[in-house]
């Protein structure tokens, strides 16, 4: 029997949670570390490298979640919605 497309949604959500759990651990203890010396304090530049890179990071983990989630629904019907949306907007 195939998944339900309400687990596949889950388990998408569930992965992505857990990824997004270690990429904030990660940068919290990395930033932690970096300001324990003061003679060797971490950089605002260095600071807004980390925060950029773990704004890729949680991006990523985002768009895979949708991705995951767009092979879970029916398409067609997603397709069906879209094509009936764009039509209404031309004769708004």
């Amino acid at each position: 029997m195939a998944p339900k497309k309400s687990d596949e949604l889950k388990q998408a959500a569930i992965k992505a949670k857990c990824s997004l759990n270690e990429e904030l651990d990660a940068f919290i203890q990395k930033i932690d570390r970096a300001t324990d010396d003061p003679n060797n304090f971490i950089t605002l530049t260095q600071l807004e490298e980390e925060w950029r890179r773990l704004s890729l990071k949680t991006n990523k983990i985002y768009s895979d979640m949708v991705s995951e989630a767009l092979t879970a629904i029916d398409t067609k019907e997603l397709n069906s919605a879209k094509k009936e949306h764009s039509s209404r907007k031309g004769f708004a």
